[in-house]
């Protein structure tokens, strides 16, 4: 896990140069006197580590982003003027996806308030929380995805923005944020283009940066579209093709008596429904999972096989455990974060204004309660912790995957 770099400290033998070589006590007229080695002083003692080759400061800043820990590459260029000559600049071209926030989730609607600017985020690849201030003046945020957040002008005709959580940088875009918007995604091409969902309508906004307005797509059937909006919630639309896997869980759901319009659906599950299903992905594959709401209760783990492009039952998920909320699903490694059982999935149990965490087992198909008192109680549309803080990692990644925080653009338009 690599951590943003402090300062740097600098060599013993450089902090203190002038120091007497120490001596040993003499016990008895035996004893030999015992001195350190001394270095002749050399020009290396004066060199500072401004002044290390360029190359080499490339490839420490380089090892950062396989982990895309992009917040430490962006530290590492703030020590000095040689060490950014030496590196790429993140802001010259926004479309360079090495430096695009990837496998981090912004852990908002727990955290977050109108009167607190620090975020908290988490990379699901690493187990690394990043703790953000972010100054975010004169916008509204829209929607989060991955580590970027979706901004819009508080002042009309309210202009979109892409703001990089990790680099700082900020994207402009010319056309005005729809007021239905609540779930978008960052398209990576030659230059960023920005989609936005808009759930009362049905119907998907796009624009690149000079665009003057959102292009429309046409009304989408219902199904069509809950499946879409489950893919993007979740971060699995960057990992598969949407029209493949949809043919491929089509005949799945009318195996198991799911209505296609209702199983992927965001809203709660009405008497007598029996499915619901996610997408999520892990380790570089999709992932289709199923709640039974039926007893017993249990999830149903799949994933795509590429030679017969048919789903196949998953029935050990290794080191990864797998979360899932009314809203969206999340895969964790669970070597990264101390609590979480590998090959397990969490899920979220409603019971009438309440709900409970539970863990199903892979392995043993074994189900179990986290705790027998509930863990959430519903205000308004939202599911609330009752625990007191500090929240268990499991509490937390639970209450990301129930709830999405709502525009606050919408909100002040209804204000």
């Amino acid at each position: 896990m690599a951590a943003a770099p402090a300062e740097v400290p600098t060599p013993l033998a450089l902090a203190n140069p002038d120091l007497p070589p120490a001596k040993r006590k003499k016990e008895d007229n035996s004893c030999l006197e015992i001195s350190p080695v001394v270095v002749p002083a050399t020009d290396t003692e004066t060199v500072g580590w401004e002044s290390l080759p360029a190359d080499l400061v490339r490839r420490i800043a380089d090892s950062f982003l396989p982990t895309n820990d992009v917040d430490c590459y962006m530290n590492m260029r703030a020590v000095c003027p040689t060490w950014r000559a030496a590196t790429n600049n993140p802001w010259e071209n926004a479309s360079d996806v090495r430096f695009h926030p990837r496998r981090w989730i912004v852990l908002d609607e727990v955290f977050h308030s109108k009167d607190n600017d620090r975020w908290i985020l988490l990379n699901t690849a690493t187990g690394r929380f990043l703790h953000k201030k972010l100054a975010l003046l004169g916008c509204s945020v829209v929607a989060t995805t991955d580590g970027f957040l979706i901004l819009a002008d508080k002042s009309p005709p309210h202009a979109a923005r892409v703001y990089n959580t990790l680099t700082g940088y900020t994207v402009p875009f010319a056309a005005p944020v729809p007021l239905e918007a609540r779930v978008a995604y960052v398209a990576s091409s030659d230059k960023p283009s920005l989609v936005l969902l808009g759930d009362s309508s049905r119907k998907l906004y796009e624009a690149v940066p000079e665009s003057k307005d959102f292009d429309t797509h046409k009304r989408i059937p219902k199904g069509v579209y809950n499946f879409h909006r489950k893919a993007v919630v979740s971060g699995a639309y960057t990992q598969f093709n949407v029209p493949d896997l949809g043919r491929a869980i089509a005949p799945l759901l009318k195996d198991y008596h799911g209505d296609p319009a209702r199983c992927f659906s965001i809203d709660l599950p009405r008497d007598g429904e029996d499915l619901r299903c996610f997408l999520v992905g892990l380790d570089g594959e999709v992932l289709a999972v199923m709640i039974a709401y039926r007893r017993p209760l249990f999830p149903l783990v799949f994933k795509m096989n590429t030679e017969t492009e048919k789903l196949e039952t998953v029935q050990n998920i290794g080191r990864f455990a797998i979360f899932i909320g009314h809203q969206r699903c999340l895969a964790i490694d669970a070597d990264k974060l101390p609590g979480i059982e590998a090959n397990c999935v969490y899920y979220t149990e409603r019971l009438n204004l309440s709900a409970h965490i539970c863990k199903y087992n892979c392995k043993d198909k074994n189900v179990e309660r986290i705790s027998e008192a509930a863990e959430f109680v519903k205000q308004h549309k939202k599911f609330v912790l009752l625990a007191h803080r500090p929240f268990t990692i499991i509490q937390l990644l639970c209450s990301y995957t129930i709830n999405i925080p709502d525009s606050q653009l919408a909100l002040q338009q209804m204000s």
